[in-house]
């Protein structure tokens, strides 16, 4: 960290910088204030942490053949440009024939149980039918250590957290893994691969861009209320705030401070000041829009006409204050739509350029055999990154059905805490809980079931297991994992 002292009228205050931000500057906003500018060009807000769990890159950005050795299945290995345009370690298993490659960079280094594979591969991108990772404690013979075995895809996946033609981040987490011998933590590796498992009759080929370890970590939860509404603050804020759990309040600017539906601009305010967030959400056009494209039917450049959108939501905040430090970065896709068809990269790339680099979509994980503990937004790659998965929650259609939808998400947030996976909490509006199941809004959560999943959260947070944070500060500039 670094430390600056700046002068404001008689007063001098030191400001904390976070590591890799350009210092930040003194400027005056069109009312005339003086306010602290980060390297982004928006406000800062003072003292805010930002702490990362990027795994150590112990293979990437500069590669060599030398890098990995074939262990069996005679796969094609060469180094190439990968699809993202990285320099990459493409593998090409033979037909029907599983492909293993071994890391020697990794032997004697202390393990701690978590891996982490940056490659581009799955099902719909190369014929892979799943990837395991194997590590063997102090010796070559893998009769101690384990095995863990990830599998991505099943169809062709649109508005999804994976495969939106970058890498995919496959992580190995300790808890998922299967033992044999009995490994002990830390240990010394004494050998560790890789085997690539083709789809049935046909050559799985993959692309690994950066593999890492890492000692297992806390898992962190997000909360996110989206667009905006009065009920929030009416009857969900509490639930979270009296527990000391921070939230994200993602917002359409232009549906506030126009009907008792929505919040007013001196509570998003309090809502800052209190050591919460805001970001960027929309569309703009606050009545019936949908998501970035629906709102402008028959657009000539949907695209630029989206961007547009979401910097008018975000110039909302900055000219408001309600923007703390790295919020800037963020933003929240309406209806978590951000592709017209699949594998189109047209808007996250455009995204990107417009600085906004950490997304939340709604890829759910509470009913997901793919994100079983959540993910680990550290070690995701640039699209993924845009793309991060929710826990949860829309109104499951009646009570009995909604008891169940509480359980996948209180459960989901257990095995959260149990893995070290990161996830967002989604919220809308809050209803009475005595509100029958007819009027139940299709966005709607009761308060009893609030303050149960609320409670959910507290418990890991209590238990050492989890911690919450906003959205903002989960935004991580390291390149090493979120270039790709």
């Amino acid at each position: 960290m670094a430390t600056t002292s700046m002068q404001f009228g008689q007063s001098a205050i030191n400001v904390v910088l976070n590591e890799g931000q350009l210092p930040a500057k003194l400027s005056t906003d069109a009312s005339g204030n003086t306010v602290l500018v980060g390297a982004d060009g928006f406000p800062v807000h003072l003292g805010r942490k930002i702490v990362s769990k990027i795994p150590s890159p112990s293979i990437g950005k500069t590669l060599a053949l030398s890098d990995v050795t074939i262990v069996s299945g005679a796969p094609t290995v060469t180094l190439e440009t990968g699809p993202n345009g990285l320099p990459a370690i493409k593998i090409v298993t033979a037909v029907g024939t599983a492909g293993q490659v071994s890391f020697p960079g990794l032997v004697d280094a202390s393990y701690f149980g978590d891996a982490y594979v940056s490659m581009h591969g799955s099902r719909t991108q190369g014929n892979l039918d799943y990837v395991s990772w194997y590590w063997s404690q102090n010796d070559s013979s893998y009769a101690k250590g384990g095995v863990t075995q990830i599998q991505y895809g099943q169809t062709a996946p649109q508005n999804s957290y994976i495969e939106q033609g970058g890498a995919n981040t496959y992580w190995f987490a300790k808890p998922k893994q299967s033992n044999f011998g009995t490994p002990t933590y830390p240990g010394k590796i004494g050998q560790c691969k890789l085997r690539v498992e083709p789809l049935a009759g046909t050559s799985a080929t993959v692309y690994i861009y950066a593999v890492g370890i890492a000692a297992p970590r806390k898992s962190r939860v997000c909360v996110t209320w989206d667009d905006g509404y009065d009920s929030m603050f009416k009857l969900g804020y509490e639930s979270f705030a009296s527990r000391g759990i921070k939230q994200t309040l993602s917002v359409i600017a232009s549906a506030q401070d126009t009907t008792s539906t929505y919040s007013k601009l001196r509570q998003l305010r309090a809502f800052v000041d209190s050591g919460n967030a805001c970001v960027a959400h929309g569309p703009y056009p606050a009545s019936g829009a949908g998501n970035l494209f629906t709102a402008y039917p028959g657009s000539t450049d949907p695209v630029a006409d989206a961007i547009a959108d979401m910097k008018l939501n975000r110039q909302f905040l900055a000219d408001n204050h309600l923007l703390v430090d790295r919020a800037a970065n963020c933003y929240v896709w309406p209806q978590g739509t951000f592709q017209q068809s699949v594998n189109d990269t047209t808007l996250l790339d455009a995204a990107i350029a417009a600085g906004f680099t950490l997304g939340r979509g709604v890829s759910p994980i509470a009913t997901s055999t793919i994100y079983t503990g959540g993910v680990q937004f550290d070690a995701a790659s640039k699209y993924n990154r845009l793309a991060l998965p929710i826990i949860g929650h829309s109104w499951a259609g009646t009570t009995a059905a909604e008891a169940t939808n509480i359980t996948n998400i209180t459960t989901a947030i257990s095995n959260m805490a149990t893995y070290g996976g990161d996830a967002f909490l989604m919220l809308h509006r809050v209803q009475p809980s005595s509100t029958a199941d007819g009027s139940m809004s299709s966005i709607g959560i009761r308060v009893s079931d609030l303050e149960t999943i609320a409670a959910a959260i507290k418990t890991q947070i209590d238990a050492g297991t989890m911690e919450s944070v906003t959205m903002p500060e989960l935004v991580c500039g390291n390149e090493d994992w979120a270039g790709y």
